[in-house]
């Protein structure tokens, strides 16, 4: 009865293991597939960040912070 029990309850745990798998994996299936079927894709590097622009200028953002939140150096 024992065997029986401690049998059931790994693969009760067994199941939930591969149901967690599958539902974790499920959501990126297509992604995937496609890396499979298609190998890494190379983009050319990201384009440099935008600056806020204002009225067509080009500036450079400035945030004004607490002292007591600012990153000490």
């Amino acid at each position: 009865m024992v065997t029986l029990l401690g049998t059931m309850f790994f693969l009760a745990v067994m199941v939930a293991s591969i149901w967690t798998i599958v539902e974790t994996v499920r959501p990126r299936m297509g992604r995937i597939l496609f890396m499979l079927r298609y190998g890494p894709v190379i983009a050319p590097a990201l384009p440099q960040q935008h600056r806020v622009t204002v009225r067509g200028r080009s500036v450079p953002l400035r945030m004004q912070v607490p002292a007591r939140l600012r990153a000490t150096a």
